[in-house]
C-alpha cells in the first residue's frame, strides 16, 4: 500500500479522526502544545508498527489495541526516535562507544599500534575503557573521580574543626549531632587532629550502606545544588591514566604518536584532522579500510553539526538534540529501507545555521525508500515537508482533531492556528522598548570564565532586560550561565562573596528554569511538582465515607495505600522482551485507573480521585474554585497557555518546553519578591509558534515587573524580543567560547561577526 489509514483514532484527545498518510515521504505533523500530535505519531503509529511486527513473529499474539482506535492498514516496521526513549542513564555510555567509532580505533590500535616496548600482542578489547581488560583500574575506565581539595578547603593549619565546619554554613541541626560526636575536637586546629579522626570528618563512616555527615557529603549536596564548590570539590582527572579512561599497557601504545585515550579527548572535528595526518605507511591494509571507515562516520557527524563533541562525551550529558543527531547518524548509516521513522522535534538545539543539514538528513532517510514522520514546529522543517498535517485547532479538549492535511503551499493559504504564522496574518510578538538605557542600569559582571572551552572570558549582564544567549551547538553558552555564572550565583548568595563575579547584590533570588524532567519519580505528575497533589488527598481524606473507613489521605495515593494491587498503581503491566525493550499491556485489575476499589469508592463533589487526575488544569480550576491553594498554582498554568495538560499526566510525557514552563508557574506561584532573575534554558523546545508567542508575552510581563530573564536560545523569534543578546562562537568545541557579537538586536544584524545577526533581519 501507499498509505497508512488510519479509521478512528481516539487515545487521550484524539476524536475519533481518520485520515491517509502518504508513504515513501517526508511527513510533518505539527499543532500547539496538548492538541494531539504526539498522541498521534507516538501512541497510534509508533506503538501499533511495533505491536504488529510483534504480532507478525508470533510475540504478544494476544495484545490488541486496547481501544486506541478502530483499523489501521499499511503500516509497516516502526523506529521512534524520541527525545525521552532515547535518553540514555549510563554513564559509561559515550558518544564513541555509541557509535561504534571507539571498537574500530581498538582494531586499528591492535593491528598497526607501535608500542614502546616491545611486548606481547594486545587484543582489541585492552584499548576499550569498557572491557576489564582495557579499563584503568584507578578509576576503573571512567577517567576522573570527584575528590576533596583540603589544602584549599582548610588553607591555614591554625583553621580548628570548628571553624571548618562553620565556613561551610553546616545547619544548627547538624551542628548539634556534629558536636556530640566530635565535640573534644572543635577547639583543636583541623591539620593536628588523630588521623583516623580526620578521616571520618572527611569521608565519613558508612552504616547499613548509609554515608555520615562529613566533609564529602556537605559538598557533594553543594555540588549538586549548582553552587560553585569547584576550587575545593571537582571532577579530578585520574593521575594515572590522565583521563585516557584506559590501562597502562595501552597507554605505551601509540600511533600517529598518540594513543588511544587522547584520540577519545579530542574533538570530532580535530580527530578527523589528526587522522587525515597519520601517513599511509604507519597503517596495513586492514588498518587503512579502518581509518576510511571511522572518517566517513565522523564526516556524518560533523555535518549534523556534532564536531564539538568528543568521543568520551557522556551520552547524559548531551541535549535531547545532539542525541537524536546521533540516532540519525546510525540509522542512515545502516541504510535500512521500507521503514516508518518517527522523530520527536530532531531540529531542537540547532542554530538556524545549522538546519539546513539535518533536513537534508531526513531527506536521505527517505530517498532511502522509507516514510520519514516527524513532529515538529520549526518553520524550515515545515516548508521542506511532503505533506502537512495539523492537529487541532486548539488544546486538549479543543483539540484532537485534523485541521489541516496537505502540500506546504496549501498550507500558507489555510486558515489554521498555526498556518497564519507562516503566512505573516498573526505576527510575533514586537520587542518592548524599555525606558531605560543601559547606561543607567545594574549589571551582573564575570569575569575568567574559562571552564571548558571558555576562552577566559569577561561578560556583562543587563539586569531589568531579556537577554539572550546566542551561538551554535557547543560555541561555550551553556558553559558560561549553567556551569559558571549560576554556580558562582549560588555560591556568592551563600557565602556572601565569590572571586569572579559581582553585582549579585542587585538581584534578589534566582529560579533556574531548566529542560530537566520535572519529576525523579516514574510517579511523578504536574499535581504533585506544583505542590497541590497531597491538598488534594487531605480533602479526599476528610470526606465521610473515608472517615467511617479511617481513610488517611495515603489511602488516596497511586503510589502508596490507594494503590492497585495488580499493577501497583501504574495502571499497565510492563512486559520486557529485551533488558531495554518493552511493550506496555493496561491492567485488566483497574483498567488503568491506578487506584484499588476502595480509594475509588470515596467521591469529592460527585467525582473519585481518579476522575480527579484525569481532569485537565482548566477543568480542575472550575471544580476546585473554592480552594485557593490549589486554584491559585493552575490559574499560572492557564495563563501560560497549559490548561489543557491532566493533573494525573506522566511528568515524563511532557516535552522540555513543557516541563520548564511548569517550573515557571511554581516558581511564580511561590516567589513573592521582585528583582528576580529568571535563567531560561530552550524554553521554546517543545512548543508552537502559538505557544512561544504565550511564552514572550509572560517573559515580557517578567522584566516590566522589574525582574531579570536570561534566556539561553536559537529561536530567532525570541532573540528578536531581546533587550540584549550575547553570541558565543565562532564555533563549536575547541574553536568556541569566545563572544563574537554583542547587543541589541539591531547591533547583530549590523555586526558582520556574528553568525546570528543575519537571520534576525
Amino acid at each position: 500500500m501507499e498509505e497508512i489509514k488510519i479509521q478512528g483514532a481516539r487515545i487521550h484527545n484524539l476524536k475519533n479522526i481518520n485520515l491517509s498518510i502518504p508513504k515513501h515521504k517526508l511527513v510533518v505533523i505539527t499543532g500547539i502544545s496538548g492538541s494531539g500530535k504526539s498522541s498521534l505519531a507516538f501512541d497510534i503509529l509508533f506503538e501499533e508498527g511495533k505491536n504488529q511486527y510483534l504480532r507478525s513473529i508470533g510475540i504478544l499474539a494476544g495484545l490488541d489495541n486496547q481501544d486506541r482506535f478502530d483499523t489501521i492498514e499499511g503500516i509497516g516496521p516502526t523506529v521512534a526516535v524520541r527525545q525521552n526513549i532515547i535518553r540514555q542513564s549510563n554513564p559509561r555510555s559515550t558518544v564513541g562507544t555509541k557509535t561504534g567509532i571507539l571498537n574500530q580505533l581498538a582494531l586499528v590500535y591492535a593491528s598497526d599500534g607501535k608500542a614502546l616496548i616491545e611486548s606481547g600482542h594486545l587484543s582489541p578489547g585492552s584499548f576499550l575503557y569498557t572491557t576489564a581488560d582495557g579499563m584503568c583500574i584507578s578509576c576503573q575506565g571512567r577517567g576522573s573521580y570527584y575528590d576533596i581539595n583540603l589544602k584549599k578547603l582548610i588553607p591555614d593549619k591554625t583553621i580548628t574543626l570548628l571553624e571548618v565546619y562553620e565556613s561551610l554554613q553546616v545547619t544548627s541541626g547538624f551542628m548539634r549531632i556534629l558536636k556530640n560526636k566530635y565535640g573534644m575536637y572543635f577547639e583543636t586546629p583541623f591539620w593536628e587532629l588523630p588521623e583516623d579522626i580526620q578521616g571520618e570528618v572527611i569521608y565519613g563512616v558508612y552504616d547499613n550502606g548509609k554515608q555520615s555527615y562529613c566533609l564529602e557529603r556537605i559538598l557533594r549536596n553543594s555540588y549538586e545544588k549548582g553552587e560553585d564548590v569547584e576550587e575545593v570539590y571537582a571532577k579530578t582527572t585520574c593521575p594515572d591514566c590522565h583521563g585516557e579512561r584506559i590501562g597502562q599497557e595501552a597507554r605505551e601504545v601509540f600511533l600517529g604518536g598518540k594513543q588511544i585515550g587522547q584520540l577519545g579527548q579530542m574533538t570530532l572535528s580535530s580527530l578527523i584532522d589528526f587522522l587525515n595526518g597519520i601517513t599511509r605507511e604507519e597503517l596495513s591494509q586492514f588498518g587503512k579500510n579502518m581509518i576510511k571507515n571511522v572518517m566517513e562516520k565522523l564526516n556524518h557527524l560533523i555535518q549534523f553539526r556534532l564536531g564539538h563533541l568528543t568521543l568520551y562525551r557522556e551520552m547524559t550529558s548531551l541535549s535531547g538534540g545532539e542525541i537524536q543527531r546521533i540516532f540519525l547518524h546510525l540509522h542512515l548509516e545502516s541504510r535500512l529501507d521500507s521503514l516508518i521513522y518517527v522523530f520527536d522535534e530532531p531540529m531542537a538545539g540547532l542554530h538556524p545555521s545549522e538546519k539546513q543539514s539535518m533536513i537534508q538528513a531526513v531527506k536521505e532517510l527517505r530517498e532511502l525508500g522509507n516514510t520519514v514522520i516527524v513532529v515538529e514546529h520549526d518553520k524550515e522543517m515545515i516548508r521542506h515537508a511532503d505533506h502537512i498535517i495539523e492537529i487541532g485547532p486548539k488544546a486538549g479538549i479543543e483539540g484532537g482533531t485534523v485541521v489541516y492535511q496537505g502540500s506546504y503551499e496549501g498550507y500558507k493559504k489555510a486558515d489554521t492556528l498555526l498556518s497564519q504564522y507562516l503566512s505573516d496574518k498573526c505576527l510575533m510578538p514586537e520587542r518592548t522598548i524599555r525606558k531605560h538605557t543601559f547606561a543607567k542600569i545594574d549589571y551582573l559582571t564575570l569575569e575568567h570564565a574559562n571552564i571548558h572551552y571558555l576562552k577566559d572570558l569577561t561578560v556583562v549582564f543587563p539586569l531589568h532586560a531579556m537577554v539572550g544567549i546566542a551561538g551554535l551547538s557547543g560555541s561555550g553558552k551553556s558553559s558560561l550561565i549553567e556551569d559558571t555564572l549560576l554556580k558562582r550565583l549560588a555560591s556568592a548568595r551563600k557565602y556572601g562573596y565569590v572571586t569572579g563575579i559581582s553585582g549579585v547584590e542587585h538581584i534578589s533570588g534566582i529560579a533556574k528554569i531548566s529542560q530537566e524532567p520535572i519529576g525523579r519519580s516514574a510517579t511523578s505528575t504536574p499535581a504533585s511538582y506544583i505542590g497541590i497533589w497531597d491538598k488534594i488527598r487531605e480533602l479526599f481524606a476528610k470526606q465521610p465515607e473515608a472517615k467511617i473507613r479511617n481513610m488517611s489521605a495515603g489511602h488516596f495515593s497511586f503510589h502508596s495505600k490507594g494503590a492497585c494491587p495488580d499493577c501497583g498503581g501504574s495502571g499497565y503491566e510492563r512486559i520486557f522482551l529485551t533488558s531495554d525493550f518493552s511493550v506496555d499491556k493496561l491492567c485488566q485489575t483497574c483498567n488503568g485507573k491506578r487506584f484499588n476499589e476502595g480509594s475509588l469508592s470515596v467521591d469529592y463533589n460527585g467525582k473519585n480521585i481518579a476522575n480527579v487526575l484525569d481532569m485537565s488544569i482548566a477543568q480542575a480550576i472550575v471544580f476546585f474554585a473554592d480552594q485557593n491553594s490549589i486554584v491559585k498554582p493552575l490559574r499560572i498554568l492557564e495563563q501560560m497557555g497549559m490548561g489543557y495538560l491532566t493533573l494525573g499526566q506522566p511528568s515524563s510525557s511532557l516535552s522540555g518546553g513543557e516541563a520548564q514552563r511548569v517550573k515557571l508557574a511554581k516558581e511564580l506561584g511561590r516567589q513573592l519578591k521582585d528583582n528576580m532573575l529568571y535563567v531560561l534554558d530552550e524554553p521554546t523546545t517543545g512548543l508552537s509558534l502559538y505557544d512561544t508567542a504565550l511564552l514572550l508575552k509572560l517573559l515580557d510581563q517578567l522584566v516590566a515587573s522589574g525582574n531579570s530573564v536570561i534566556v539561553i536560545e536559537h529561536n530567532v523569534d525570541v532573540l528578536r524580543c531581546c533587550d540584549y543578546i550575547i553570541e558565543l562562537g565562532p564555533e563549536g568545541g575547541d574553536k568556541g567560547g569566545e563572544i563574537i557579537a554583542k547587543g541589541t538586536p539591531e547591533r547583530l544584524i549590523d555586526n558582520p561577526n556574528s553568525k546570528t545577526g543575519r537571520y534576525l533581519a
